[in-house]
Parts: C-alpha cells; structure tokens; sequence
C-alpha cells in the first residue's frame, strides 16, 4: 500500500514529471503521505471535480487499514492463545500517569479469519489506490464491437 501511496502522491504533485512528486514523498511516513495526498486531492488540477470524493474516501479507508495493520504489526504478540485467538498488545496514546503522561496499553484477541480480513482489507485499499493511478478514467474507455469475422467461436 506504501507504494501506492507514493504514487499517488506524485501523480498529484506533477502528474507530468514524477521524479519531482517521489523527491516530496522519498522520506515521508505512510501517515504524513495520506495527509499530503488528502490536500493535494482537494487542490490539485490533476483529481477531477467529481473523484475528489472517491480519491478522500480512499484515503480514509487506507488511513485506517493501516493503524489496523500497525496495531499487529508493531504488537507485542501473546504466547498464550485463548479460543483459538491469539493476544495482541500494542501502545495507545500517551495518558496522564503519575509522572507525568504514560503511554496506554490496549491488548486485542485475534483470530486466523480475523487476520485474513485485515490483510484482505489491505490488498482491497492498495488495488483501490493503483487502479486509480494506473488505469485511465472511465470516459476515455471505449470497446470497439468486432466484425463478424473477429468474433470469437
């Protein structure tokens, strides 16, 4: 998803010279590029008046696939399995402690199924994010009927 992201980004940033758009994004978190995508989406000459909403709802979905995706990624994985789940503890945001804000933690049981619909919901954004990249828009699609002598048996 990462990658798509980065060519998102350049495709709105200089959809004619995508060197200039990857110098922007070569150092930028997957975050920092969905933020920079969600304003250049809503500026830019390059997303047209009626995709804005699709490019932003693409963001959103990519936003929250990937916290999904790093709240197992960057987990402490349990050794003790409960119902065929295992345990995922991950860090939330800093909360007030004793000395001064402490960080919070959540644990998550999670399953094979459950696993797989993340990982299924990750490729889903990423196809999402390349086709709209890669393929050209709907209205410069044209299939051409074939002549009789074309058609298949």
């Amino acid at each position: 998803m990462e990658e798509n992201l980065v060519e998102l980004c350049m495709s709105l940033i200089n959809p004619l010279d995508c060197e200039v758009g990857y110098a922007v994004v070569a150092n930028l978190s997957a975050s920092s590029m969905i933020q920079l995508a969600r304003k250049l989406a809503t500026d830019s000459n390059a997303v047209k008046d009626e995709e804005r909403a699709e490019v932003q709802a693409m963001l959103t979905e990519a936003k929250a696939a990937l916290e999904q995706r790093n709240k197992i990624l960057h987990a402490s994985v349990g050794e003790l399995m409960f119902e065929g789940k295992t345990a995922f503890r991950h860090r939330t945001k800093k909360g007030p402690g004793a000395s001064g804000p402490q960080p919070r933690w959540e644990t998550t049981l999670r399953g094979l199924e459950e696993l797989d619909e993340i990982g299924a919901r990750l490729f889903r954004v990423s196809e999402d994010l390349w086709g709209y990249v890669n393929l050209p828009a709907e209205e410069v699609l044209t299939v051409l009927p074939l002549e009789p002598e074309q058609a298949p048996d």
